[in-house]
Formats: structure tokens, C-alpha cells, sequence
């Protein structure tokens, strides 16, 4: 009976025992494999965009605006019309200087058909030699009128064509800062609008010196290549020219102007817009790149986590190169083409821990 009751009590003590938890799922994380691809070697800069040739528009004559035949902000071609300064004083003093060279060219004549009359009769003494003398002399006086009147003609047709204010170049007009009615004086200087030529186009930027020789010696290869970037995600790059290398480094700051020169086909890059620059010096054949986010920094420098052939994770440091398309960094040592580097769930990873890798479809 007691064995009995010692058997019923095991089996109560026993069936009240709980079941021991099962052990958690592995860590999961997503992984990828390091791509071999040629990778561009460049520096960036930070530079602004420059007008090819911009001009302020100035009034040369003075007098009241009267006409205005542009769009503001509009593209104008050479020798189009801006804008007409009240003609009608200068159209006087042309026709004044007209008027001033017919009259001296008239008297000319008179003169040269005066001396020419005498002539004869000076030779003979019927006329004085003091008064041959003086018909000589209105002749000459008369060439220098007349050749003073000739220049007093041609300001006056110069003056009266800074009346009409045309644009020297292709170009993209500003706001008129004088509108039509209003007086305006040559001598004051007043800036009337500026006009800016886009077409194409100029990027400045400042580099160190410590870059310059690197630069100089791609540029005389021809490996050189400018990309321009108008916005910060570099969705959209435009290539050009390097065309100007400045003629000194500038003491105070180390640094050196350099210039580019873009086509600016479309007309969308508009002068004083800061972009990024990018001088693309050569290219790395074969380089091993990954996606960014795979590679973490920490206090000894660059690392990222692989998954080895067991599953668990082993930590590695490595040297990184040359970034890639804003979206990728090149290894240039400490992983492997075909290994396996998590891309997705480094948090609370260590060395030696089991981890799950999961699929795409899993991923997603």
C-alpha cells in the first residue's frame, strides 16, 4: 500500500513540472555578395555656377526711357532691341551737324573756285600776292571745318544710336531696374539691367594644392572628366570641360581657382547655383564594391560583419577606397569576392553568433 502511495505521489509531482522553453530562432539577417566592377577614382569640390560672359546694360545717352522690347528673364538673341532712349535730341544735333557740313563743304567750294579764278591773274600781278594769299588760305581753312564738321557728324550718329540699346550676345535678360518713363543720365552710370550669357556655361571652384599635381598631370593625359552635380542626391550629372587652371595659388588660403566650361545644352544650369564638382582622375579596374550601409564604422576604424560557412558571424576590419554612385564604397582589402557580408540586421551582432539568413522574399 505505501509503495503504492509513493507511486501515485511521483506521478503528481511529476506531471506538474513544466515543459523547458524551447530556444529562441536565430538572428536573422540579410546578406550580400561583394561585386566586382571598374570604379571611377575622383575628388569632389564644391564650386558655382558663372555666367560665360555677363554684362551690365548702362545707358550711354542721357534722356527719357520711352520703350522697352524685351521679356524680363527671357532668352534675346544678339542685336535684339531692350530698350529706346528719347531719340529726338540727338536726331537735332544730327541734322544740326548735317546741316554744319553742307554749309562748310559749300564755302569750300566757293574758295577752291575762287583761288583757281585767280590764279592766273596773281601770276600775271593783276592781283596782290597778299590777296592770293588769302584765298589759298580760306581753302585750307575751310578742309579743316569741313573735316571737323565730318567728325562732329559722326558723334552725333554714334550718340544717336546709344539711344537704342541692343543685347551684344545670346543671353538671358535680367529685371529692368529704370522703367520706361523715367530720366536717365549717361554720366550718373546707372545700371538699366544685366544680361547673362548661358550658353554655355562656367563652373569655378577652389582646390587645394596638395591636389594640383594630380590634376595637372590627368588633365595632360586627357584621363580628365568634370561632372557637375546641381543637386545634393547627384540624381543628374553634367559632364565638361577643365579650361582654366588659374596662374597662381592663392599664399593665404593654399588653394587654387580652377574653371570648367559646360554646354549647358538644355539651359537648365543658371548662373550663381552652387553644385557639387566631381574630377574623375582615373578608373580601378576589377575593384571590389559593396553597398554602404554594409560598411559600419567603429573606434578602430572600418568593419562589417561576414557570415561564415557555419552560420555564425565573424567580425572583419577593412580598408574602404573609393565611394561609387552615392550608393556604394570600394574594399580595397579584408573581404572577399563570394563572401557572404550582412547587409541588414548588424545590430546586436557579435563575433561567433548563429545566425539565420534570410531569403529575398523573407526580406521583403
Amino acid at each position: 500500500m505505501k509503495i503504492r502511495n509513493y507511486l501515485i505521489l511521483a506521478l503528481a509531482l511529476t506531471s506538474c513540472e513544466k515543459k523547458a522553453a524551447p530556444p529562441p530562432p536565430p538572428h536573422e539577417v540579410t546578406v550580400v555578395q561583394p561585386s566586382v566592377c571598374d570604379v571611377p577614382i575622383y575628388i569632389d569640390y564644391i564650386g558655382h555656377l558663372v555666367a560665360k560672359t555677363s554684362v551690365e546694360v548702362r545707358s550711354q545717352a542721357s534722356g527719357k526711357i520711352i520703350g522697352q522690347y524685351f521679356v524680363e528673364g527671357q532668352e534675346v538673341k544678339q542685336g535684339d532691341l531692350l530698350v529706346v532712349i528719347d531719340p529726338r535730341p540727338y536726331e537735332a544735333t544730327l541734322d544740326k551737324a548735317e546741316a554744319a557740313l553742307a554749309e562748310t563743304y559749300a564755302s569750300l567750294q566757293y574758295a577752291k573756285e575762287t583761288t583757281r579764278r585767280y590764279t592766273p591773274l596773281a601770276e600775271e600781278d593783276f592781283v596782290s600776292q597778299l590777296t592770293f594769299d588769302q584765298y589759298v588760305t580760306n581753302v585750307l581753312t575751310y578742309e579743316a571745318q569741313l573735316a571737323q564738321n565730318r567728325a562732329a557728324l559722326e558723334t552725333a550718329k554714334i550718340d544717336l544710336g546709344y539711344c537704342y540699346i541692343t543685347a551684344p550676345m545670346n543671353c538671358v535678360t535680367g529685371k529692368l531696374l529704370v522703367k520706361t518713363g523715367n530720366y536717365v543720365d549717361a554720366n550718373a552710370d546707372t545700371k538699366l539691367t544685366l544680361l547673362n550669357q548661358i550658353q554655355p556655361i562656367l563652373v569655378d571652384f577652389w582646390v587645394p594644392e596638395t591636389d594640383l599635381y594630380a590634376i595637372q598631370e590627368k588633365q595632360r593625359s586627357g584621363e580628365l572628366k568634370l561632372i557637375i552635380y546641381p543637386e545634393p542626391t547627384h540624381q543628374t550629372g553634367y559632364e565638361g570641360e577643365l579650361t582654366l587652371i588659374d596662374n597662381q595659388v592663392n599664399t593665404n588660403t593654399g588653394a587654387i581657382l580652377l574653371e570648367g566650361t559646360l554646354s549647358n545644352d538644355q539651359k537648365i544650369l543658371w548662373p550663381g547655383h552652387f553644385v557639387d564638382v566631381r574630377l574623375i582622375l582615373t578608373e580601378k579596374k576589377g575593384a571590389l564594391i559593396l553597398p554602404s550601409q554594409a560598411v559600419l564604422v567603429g573606434q578602430k576604424g572600418h568593419y562589417l560583419y561576414v557570415v561564415k560557412s557555419d552560420s555564425t558571424i565573424e567580425m572583419r576590419t577593412v580598408k574602404i577606397g573609393q565611394r561609387y554612385d552615392n550608393k556604394y564604397i570600394a574594399i580595397e582589402s579584408g573581404v572577399e569576392a563570394g563572401e557572404q557580408v550582412v547587409l541588414e540586421g548588424q545590430l546586436n551582432l557579435y563575433p561567433g553568433m548563429k545566425v539565420a539568413i534570410k531569403t529575398p522574399q523573407e526580406s521583403s
